[in-house]
This record gives structure tokens, sequence and C-alpha cells, in this order.
């Protein structure tokens, strides 16, 4: 069966006698059979295992048979995006099924004829697409995936559910799937559906088709999925954004298309526990609904991740451009392997998580190399500072032009990690005077120096934590001020009275970063400074045994709702009135702790950029 994953787009372009619900296509000359065999080629070449065909509508074209016997000799897997109504014909079926069609995407909006043929355009559309799809069902071999894909808007909210009774009704052969789909920004006003009630609607009718059984595929496409989070392993939008497409772009495309970077990630995103994985909210979403349409889900998620110890690699030494990691290690996911060279003796290390992308292992691991040896024969990391080492990538897989194929190696780096941030914080609270708010304040780093500033009277002292424990162990080290139990977002004081605000590494435990921020914004004067400091998510090299007792003992009351990069807390800051007066990034140049100070000016003022 054909996997869409692989597949890419080839238009052909040519007229359509109905008109696309909800898509931006564009009607243009069929293009001659040389330039579409020729698009076939490239995209063969270009490792695609198999295309789909759009129009236009490419069952009306007369070289059909042709294009299917092209694709056939290259020995890539052929589908089409059809509006349905020429597989009413027993010749073009025929010609499908005797050509190996792979894949076929059915318009159908309505089990009621008068709605869909409403919404195409088209007087009788209806019976001819429900006839064509219940024959190719029929007659299509279980290999081939017959999918009939419903654009949801006003006038069909109500029709989903029965539609999908309908067509899971229909005796088939065929694999059948279920596709509901979020139109463009090209519908006219009244058709657009709101995207909460859309999400709504689609829920239903993907819960209806999968009571139907296992044979049923559904799927749903073009909107976020903080609007379908039970359904979000149900989104499929290979063929709908960043698939290749091979053909001129005026051909158009009888599918919804969204351009790549038309997508965009609004601060609502920035808090949501699917922000990894979505490619983030459509334009059409944005344009018509706004912000105010999301709904983003806040969850605890992890900080780290494991690098577990797989075997030792005997007499192995890396080398750019001649290196023995083919034949030794299977890099077929290069960002989930590692190899450690430690005094003179190599070990091949491997993560299975599931909390983080393949993308976010290859960014901690190859852009910001924040990997890091776990030293603790216990994997507690009680104290993260002295208990692990970091590593650097090999010079030799730097240099290497496989690099991005291969696992890499990696050296432990002799050099303190964290001495440069670490002495910057330190010189920073020695300069602390008057009221200090030190928000998650129980594990303190730096009580020794913060003791001395409330000894000497320099500063008057107020701590707040949500962990009682935490405090009291406070308390127990000799720390004087006022300790206070509670979280940031219901902390209450008078206004403007903080000259300082401390958050270091606690703001990526708060749980509302919108409220915890206008709360603390008129906690403190005007130009009082807000210094933070906090981590990106980061890797450790552990043994079996390490990370198991590490998962056993994780520390309660201590989540982490975000894995927030300086970048992102600094866009987010401009939100409220202070200035960026400093701004230390994570890099491959540092550890894995950045900083950010800001001052806070009056309200309506505009902050400086920053430094």
């Amino acid at each position: 069966m054909l996997s869409l994953s692989d597949a890419v787009l080839v238009r052909v372009g040519g007229g359509d006698n109905a008109r696309a619900v909800g898509t931006a296509a564009t009607t243009a000359e069929e293009r001659d059979t040389r330039a579409v065999a020729q698009d076939l080629r490239d995209a063969a070449l270009s490792g695609a295992k198999a295309v789909v065909i759009v129009g236009g509508e490419p069952l009306m074209r007369r070289d059909l048979r042709v294009l299917l016997g092209a694709a056939r000799k290259l020995g890539i897997g052929f589908g089409v995006a059809t509006n349905g109504r020429m597989l009413v014909y027993p010749e073009v079926r025929r010609a499908l099924n005797d050509g190996g069609l792979s894949y076929a995407r059915v318009a159908l909006h309505a089990a009621d004829p008068a709605i869909h043929d409403a919404l195409v355009g088209v007087q009788g559309a209806h019976e001819q697409t429900w006839k064509g799809l219940a024959a190719l069902l029929l007659e299509a071999p279980p290999s081939c995936r017959v999918e009939a894909a419903c654009t949801v808007v006003a006038s069909n909210r109500t029709e989903l559910e029965t539609l999908v009774e309908a067509i899971v009704a229909l005796p088939r052969r065929a694999t059948l799937g279920i596709r509901f789909v979020a139109p463009l920004d090209g519908i006219q006003a009244q058709d657009w559906l709101p995207a909460s009630s859309m999400a709504e609607a689609m829920r239903a009718a993907l819960h209806r088709a999968r009571r139907a059984g296992a044979d049923v595929i559904a799927a749903w496409e073009g909107l976020p999925p903080c609007l379908l989070p039970d359904e979000a392993h149900l989104r499929d939008e290979l063929l709908r954004y960043g698939v290749r497409a091979f053909g001129p772009s005026e051909a158009g495309t009888a599918l919804p298309r969204e351009s790549e970077g038309s997508r965009s990630k609004p601060f609502p995103c920035q808090e949501c526990a699917h922000e990894a994985t979505c490619p983030g909210v459509p334009a059409a979403v944005l344009s018509r609904d706004g912000e105010a349409a999301l709904r983003p889900e806040r969850r605890v998620r992890a900080n780290s991740f494991n690098y577990e110890l797989d075997r030792d690699l005997p007499a192995f030494e890396p080398k750019a451009g001649a290196c023995p990691v083919p034949a030794l290690v299977d890099c077929e996911t290069p960002a989930r392997g590692l190899i450690l060279i430690s005094e003179g003796a190599a070990a091949l290390y491997r993560s299975d998580t599931g909390d983080f992308t393949d993308d976010e292992l290859r960014r901690v691991k190859d852009e910001l190399e924040q990997v890091y040896v776990d030293r603790n024969e216990r994997g507690t990391l009680q104290e993260f500072l002295r208990d692990v080492v970091r590593v650097r990538i090999h010079p030799e897989c730097l240099a290497c032009p496989d690099r991005r194929r291969c696992c890499e190696a990696a050296k432990v780096d002799t050099e303190p990690a964290f001495e440069r941030e670490e002495r910057w914080l330190r010189k920073e609270i020695s300069r602390i005077r008057g009221r200090v708010l030190d928000v998650g304040c129980g594990d303190q780093l730096y009580r020794d120096e913060l003791r001395g500033l409330i000894d000497a009277g320099l500063v008057q002292y107020h701590g707040l934590d949500p962990d009682e424990q935490a405090l009291e162990r406070l308390r127990s080290s000799g720390m004087g001020g006022t300790l206070h139990h509670g979280t940031v977002e219901a902390f209450s004081w008078e206004p403007g009275y903080f000259d300082y605000v401390l958050a270091l590494r606690s703001v990526n435990h708060f749980r509302d970063m919108e409220r915890a921020f206008r709360n603390l914004a008129s906690l403190l004067r005007v130009q009082g400074q807000f210094v933070l400091c906090d981590s990106v998510a980061y890797g450790l090299l552990r043994t079996s045994s390490q990370a198991r007792y590490a998962d056993q003992n994780a520390p309660v009351g201590h989540e982490h709702y975000r894995n927030w990069s300086s970048h992102q807390l600094v866009e987010f800051a401009r939100r409220f009135p202070f200035r960026v007066d400093v701004h230390r990034p994570v890099s491959a140049q540092g550890c894995n702790q950045w900083i950010v100070k800001l001052m806070r000016i009056p309200d309506g003022a505009q902050g400086e950029p920053a430094r």
C-alpha cells in the first residue's frame, strides 16, 4: 500500500468541471505527456517512492494509461486526487487498476446529494462520485487505499457522521480511508466554520470512523493539533503542507495546498505541549478566527533524555570521510545514537525516548552540543553542576562530509561546563540591593551569597516556592528573610514593592507564563531588575542501571511545563513592560544554561532591542 510519507505531488494541469471546495486551485492548460513523464522521472530520481497526480481533474486525461505505465516502469507507486465523477466509467477504473493504482483521494463532501452538489457547483455530481467511489472500492485490490476526503464547512457540519456511516457500509475489497479537511482561506465567509466548531464536528466523525473497525483509516488535516488533542495521532498533512510538488505552480492542485512557511506559531503555541510536533497554525485559521481559536495544551514534559549505553566499540577511531561507523553501527536514525570516546575506549549509546522528536534530538546533539555524561552512580543528579561533564562532537566528525548521515562520536570536554554562566550569576547577585523577591527559592544554589547580603542589611529578602519541604530546607540552612509558600501566579503583595526579582532555574516550572509575568510586572517597581536563568533540553549519557534508577526516583513537585530557549523568553517578555538589558543564549560554545536580565519600564513604553 502506498505510504503518503514516501509520496510527492505531480501537477498535470487541466480544467475541472467542478470547483474545488475550499481550495486555492487554479485552472491551467493541460500539460503535455512528455512534460509530465519527465516530472515522474525527476520525482523518482529525487528518491520518491510514489507520486500523487493532481490537476485539475487528472482522470479526464486521455494519456492516463501512459502515465500509469511510466510510473510502473520507474518502480514508483501511483496515486490520484480526484473529484471522483470520472470513476463512474468502468474504462477509467479499469485503466487505474490495470496500471497498479496505489492510492485514490476522492472528494466527497456530504451524504446528502443536494449539499454536495451545491458545494461543488454541479448538479448530479454526487450521484456520479458516489457510484464511482463504491465501484472502485469493490474493484481495486486490498493494496490500494481508496480515501473519501470531505472538506468541512458550515453547510455540511451536521452531515459528517451520516457521511461516515454511509461510506463504511459500502462493500469493499480495497482499503478504505476517510479524511476530514479544513478549507483554505479562499472560501466565502458564509461557508467558513469557526475552527472550534470544525474541530468538534471532525472529532465526532473521526470517532464514528474508528468505531467502524481497524480496516478503516481515519485522518484529518488543516487544523492545529491543539484543537484535536485526543486525535492528534490521526493528523495527516503530508500532501497538504511541506511535501515536494513537481510541475509549474500555476497548474494548481485539486486538493488544499499550503506553501512552505505559510504557517506560524503565535504566542499561545509556545506554551503548548504539541509545539514540538505541530508545524504551526494555518493562515486561514488565524485570519478568520485569530489566536483566540487556539487551545494550547499545558502539560508536564521532560527536560532531558537519556542516551543509554548499548555496547563497547573496540579499536574505534573516527576519521573524516573514511569513518568505520557505517560498518559498525546502524545509523538509520542518526539523532538517536552517539559514540563516546573516553580514556582511549569507545562505546555506543542510543536513545529510545518518546518525549522528544528526532528533530529535537538533532538540535540538542548537533547544533547546541548539549549532551553530558552522568557521573553519579545512581543517576540522581542531586548536584547537577558537580555530577555531570559535558561532551563535544569529535573534531573529525565536525569535518566529515557524511556527518548528517552518521550518529557521530564525541569526546569529554575537560573545561568546566558551567563556569562562565555561574561566574556571571554570582557577580550579578553580589550587586543586588533593596527589596528582593526570589521566585522558586527552595533549592537556591546561591544561598551563601544571599545570606551574606541579608546579614549585612543590604537586601530585604522574600523567597517564594510552592514546595514546603524545599522551604524548610532553606530555613534549616540559616537563610534569613521572609519565606512564602505558594505559586508565582497567585502570589500577592504591594504593587511596585520589589527592586529586584530572581527566577533562577524556575521559569520553566511556571504553570501559566501569562499570569506569572503579569503578576511580576505589577510587583516590580519601574527600573527594577528581573534576572532569569534556565536551561534548554539536554541529553545524558547513562548506563541502563543509572537510567532505571533515575526514572524510579524522579523528584516530585518539580515539573517542567516547557523547555524554552532564551530567544523564546525574550520574545515573550516584549508583551510586557520590560526592556531586555542582557541576553546570554545557549550555544555550542557554552553550557545548556541561558541568562536574561530585564528592566521594568513604565507601562506603555517600548522596550529596547536585546543586547
